[in-house]
């Protein structure tokens, strides 16, 4: 009986017609999942120089190193240039590669400003940030001052800090509220991580009343795990998303809106130091120096809304043997790195710039790309009568 039952189990020959068919179409199902993986690679992007440039010519009172560049997108597009010798906003028509309008203000009286830094919101809602001043100005294309906006921070925030050149943060309106970058109080060299946690990175000012409230961002962590650094950081709103981008951090944070906590994400530049400097043990003013300028850093974070990316740029560490080495740093910056960001915060790319033909402190975003200057101290074509930019293209 149980030889019956296990012969019942017994598997009938299997043709050699139906093998071979079997072969040939798994050689087949191996061939096209091939291909699938090969359309299903990752895209690489470029960042490189287009030689496609802009120049715009200077009067004797215009340096070609400015204190602060910003972008608007009019009929035509627009570069607004802030001219602290004249106290004026410059604006150039980058069409036609001219100076269409110099906004001049006085600088005394009931229409007296200091000009400081600004931000276009329109051509109608221009925005005076003078240096360590309790007030905003509004102001129009024609320099007429439509309202000072009184604001007060919360002890231990010195001012606002909105710089159109170092650690760019332009400021974001949002309703009635204008969103700024502050400047923290205290000294670096010495604060501990839990006195850095209770510190915040934006304010929100009110337009109408100039009350002021302190947004819930502040410093990773970990910031100082490592060792003491220094605070500043550049910070991107886009549509309320906030980001962040530390000078001695290799990661980004990022929050959808005000309730929900900054997150971490990976966005290291392969040129930096794997561990990011720290100040000095031996506190003294060429250490310090090294650390700001030939240390491995990150500094301004950009969004650019025409492509929906950020720039990220950062300084890989460059060797200064000598004091007059290092104080060249200051004007004459040595390689640079603009890192490009997915709007998920990805890395599509990083170009590594060497020293000595753009200047990394003056750029804008602009409908085809990123423009850097010209203007380095030690190019051969820099030319002190013009503002001279090269456009900077991200390509697949």
């Amino acid at each position: 009986m149980f030889i019956g039952l296990a012969d019942s189990f017994k598997t009938k020959p299997f043709p050699m017609s139906k093998i071979k068919l079997l072969i040939v179409f798994f050689v087949l199902m191996l061939t096209f999942s091939c291909k699938e993986k090969e359309t299903e690679s990752p895209v690489t992007w470029s960042l490189t120089p287009s030689g496609e440039k802009i120049q715009l010519p200077l009067d004797d009172s215009t340096s070609n190193v400015s204190m602060g560049l910003e972008y608007f997108q009019s009929e035509k597009p627009l570069l607004f240039n802030s001219n602290r010798n004249n106290n004026s906003l410059q604006i150039y028509d980058l069409d036609g590669q001219t100076l269409v309008k110099e906004i001049r203000f006085e600088r005394e009286g009931d229409q007296g400003t200091a000009l400081g830094h600004f931000h276009v919101q329109s051509l109608d809602s221009i925005f005076i940030f003078p240096e360590m001043s309790p007030f905003i100005i509004l102001t129009d294309t024609s320099g007429t001052i439509k309202s000072r906006i009184r604001f007060s921070l919360p002890e231990g925030y010195p001012m606002i800090f909105v710089h159109n050149s170092y650690y760019v943060s332009p400021p974001v309106v949002r309703g009635k509220e204008l969103i700024v970058k502050v400047r923290l109080d205290g000294n670096p060299s010495s604060i501990n991580q839990e006195a850095l946690d209770g510190k915040k990175l934006l304010a929100a000012i009110n337009l109408e009343d100039g009350s002021t409230r302190l947004l819930p961002f502040g410093f990773p962590k970990d910031y100082l795990s490592n060792g003491q650094k220094q605070f500043e950081f550049s910070v991107a709103g886009n549509h309320g998303k906030t980001v962040a981008s530390y000078m001695g951090d290799h990661q980004v944070y990022f929050s959808n809106s005000e309730n929900e906590p900054m997150q971490p994400k990976s966005a290291k530049s392969q040129y930096l130091d794997e561990t990011m400097p720290t100040f000095p043990k031996d506190v003294d003013g060429r250490g310090f120096s090294a650390y700001f300028f030939a240390k491995s850093r990150y500094e301004s974070l950009i969004h650019d809304p025409y492509r929906n990316v950020y720039y990220r740029f950062a300084y890989p560490t460059v060797v200064a043997e000598t004091d007059e080495e290092l104080r060249a740093l200051r004007a004459s910056p040595g390689p640079f790195v603009v890192m490009v960001l997915d709007e998920d915060l990805n890395v599509l790319a990083e170009t590594k710039f060497d020293s000595g033909t753009y200047l990394p402190s003056n750029f804008f975003v602009g409908e085809k790309g990123l423009y850097l200057s010209l203007s380095h101290p030690d190019n051969p074509a820099n030319q002190e009568d013009q503002f001279a930019f090269e456009l900077i293209q991200l390509k697949e």
